[in-house]
């Protein structure tokens, strides 16, 4: 792996000759969701207008609605299309609708979620209460009796989840036809230069223990969203395609399954620390890393003049 600001002006020019589309995360590259990180949207807009490069944005935020999200990117000064901008909420609704699927969907999720699937026509089940009576009995009635209308679960990101949240989704698990899908399966959501979250991938696992069912999960590092990508805008020579992340598992991950080239940016999870003593996978090693999308914009500047 080689760090961008090394390269030299042919090294560098080979580089972005060596790419026509670029999948990018947001969350640790565009932003911390907090903190906007400098620069990074004139690197973005350098790239697609002087460059001429295909952006299409891959989150696997579901914390804020589609439109919420786009809206955001637009007033952050990103010049993108509502349709290049793809999140594992789009990815479900179109599994799920290519099932026909006619059920009740429970949701731990935040309730932009919830919104998405209503908005496609999708029917969203009666949620858990955020607090019950400490008693057996209560449990039992809220969380333990089953409902045949729902027949699919999806679990993400949700800042109220709580006990009895997770037990109704085990006891809708427990049948063997229930659709499980998962979203984000990060452990760690960072918030600002120095803040981490507890991330939702935590309590996927403990469905995943308590039911010993496997999830379909829609999110990265996940094929299956890459074939919803490829779905929607159509297959790309992989070696043609390049990948910008701030996570080595998810986004690194999901570049070397999809066979795409990878820049990992160091402005989000990922430390310089961690690629001196490299503790992941080896194919997970990026191509090329830099400190933050801001450097590709002043490297343009310094080598092109523009």
């Amino acid at each position: 792996m080689k760090d961008l600001k090394s390269l030299s002006k042919t090294e560098f020019e080979g580089f972005l000759n060596s790419f026509d589309r670029i999948l990018s995360d947001i969350d640790g590259v565009l932003w911390l969701s907090l903190e906007s990180i400098p620069g990074t949207e004139l690197a973005i807009k350098s790239l697609k207008t002087k460059f001429h490069k295909e952006i299409i944005f891959v989150s696997n935020n579901c914390t804020k609605s589609h439109d919420c999200y786009f809206k955001q990117l637009r007033s952050a000064g990103f010049d993108i299309e509502k349709d290049n901008l793809v999140t594992p909420a789009l990815a479900m609704i179109s599994y799920l609708t290519k099932k026909n699927f006619d059920k009740e969907i429970y949701v731990i999720g935040m309730t932009c979620l919830k919104q998405d699937f209503e908005n496609s026509g999708l029917k969203v089940a009666e949620d858990a209460p955020d607090r019950i009576k400490e008693t057996i009995q209560d449990l039992a009635l809220h969380a333990i009796v089953d409902n045949e209308k729902v027949g699919a679960v999806i679990a993400d990101a949700d800042i109220n989840l709580n006990y009895v949240k997770l037990q109704k989704a085990a006891t809708f698990l427990k049948r063997p036809d229930m659709i499980f899908i998962t979203g984000a399966t990060d452990t760690k959501v960072p918030v600002g230069l120095n803040n981490v979250l507890i991330g939702p991938g935590y309590f996927h696992k403990i469905l995943e223990d308590l039911t010993g069912r496997k999830p379909l999960p829609m999110a990265k590092p996940s094929l299956h969203l890459n074939e919803f990508i490829i779905e929607k805008f159509g297959s790309k020579d992989t070696s043609r395609v390049l990948f910008i992340g701030d996570s080595v598992m998810e986004d690194m991950g999901f570049a070397t399954k999809c066979g795409y080239k990878k820049l990992l940016v160091l402005s989000g999870l990922t430390k310089k620390e961690a690629l001196e003593e490299w503790k992941y996978p080896l194919e997970y090693k990026p191509d090329f890393y830099v400190d933050s999308l801001k450097s590709v914009e002043v490297l343009i500047e310094r080598h092109f003049g523009i």
